[in-house]
């Protein structure tokens, strides 16, 4: 009961703490015709250009990861390209050798828009999305504020192929394939794969590239892969390094896709992370 209660009243605090921040703005949404881009812009009504974040998921393909982003921070003024990267006409049906070429289109798509500002653009991801937003990040500064949710600091083998999920300019990103066989917990495979040293720093994504600010959010219990401590190891890499940007890891009690107590904090805190940062 007292759960409950506590619950309501974090969730009615931040809701007012939205509100507040949030000026009313409407939204309207374009669908993108750019190369072969599969993606819808929700763009803020404003007299002048407004910052603008790519957004996309994770193993579950398609765009409605990137069009929730959309309908969640585009109210606050910030518009939002909700991509699809698999799993759509016109591209990969799978999670395998994706080029990350498509996601640099995407920057550029954006820097054309006239009601776009092409000095504030960042990226939000999550799960095995947060692969292609710290690899896009990092070979393109234009990339100016990431967040990414249960992230991984290792590019990963494709779902169905024994290769590397992510090309750039035709080659393989160095990857790790998971550890054990079929029958283990998909926890331990990841974990004994992040244990070969010599494979994972080859894998490791160069963080120190990224051109700006980063919001890490992980879940303490992720059942899927340990995105809390790979998200510990980011932040530790980076402050070794005396990253100029700051670097803030927010982490939850939760399993890898959060859970409804957590929601509203974490939504909340996306949108303030872009409006802050953009």
């Amino acid at each position: 009961m007292y759960k409950s209660i506590r619950f309501l009243l974090i969730t009615i605090a931040l809701l007012l703490i939205q509100n507040a921040l949030a000026d009313d703005v409407t939204y309207s949404i374009e669908k993108v015709t750019y190369k072969n881009l599969v993606a819808e812009l929700y763009v803020p009504k404003s007299t002048k250009a407004v910052p603008v974040v790519i957004a996309f998921g994770g193993s579950e393909g398609g765009i409605s990861t990137g069009k929730a982003n959309g309908e969640m921070i585009a109210p606050h003024g910030v518009a939002v390209l909700a991509l699809a990267y698999f799993d759509a006409p016109g591209i990969s049906k799978t999670l395998d050798q994706i080029p990350l070429e498509y996601f640099l289109d995407a920057i550029d798509y954006v820097t054309t828009h006239k009601k776009i500002n092409a000095n504030k653009i960042g990226v939000v991801a999550g799960s095995r999305g947060s692969e292609a937003a710290f690899l896009m990040a990092s070979l393109d500064k234009r990339i100016k504020s990431v967040v990414v949710t249960t992230p991984s600091k290792v590019a990963w083998y494709g779902m169905t192929k024994a290769r590397s999920a992510w090309t750039y300019q035709n080659r393989d990103i160095p990857a790790l394939s998971l550890g054990l066989s079929k029958e283990a917990k998909l926890i331990d495979r990841f974990s004994v794969a992040l244990k070969d040293e010599k494979k994972s720093n080859e894998a490791q994504f160069n963080f120190e590239h990224i051109n700006g600010p980063i919001l890490l959010i992980s879940a303490e219990h992720d059942q899927v892969w340990p995105s809390y401590k790979m998200s510990n190891d980011i932040k530790a890499y980076l402050e070794s390094l005396n990253f100029k940007h700051a670097v803030i890891h927010n982490a939850y009690k939760t399993g890898h896709g959060f859970s409804q107590e957590t929601a509203p904090e974490i939504k909340l805190s996306i949108i303030n992370h872009f409006i802050k940062t953009l």
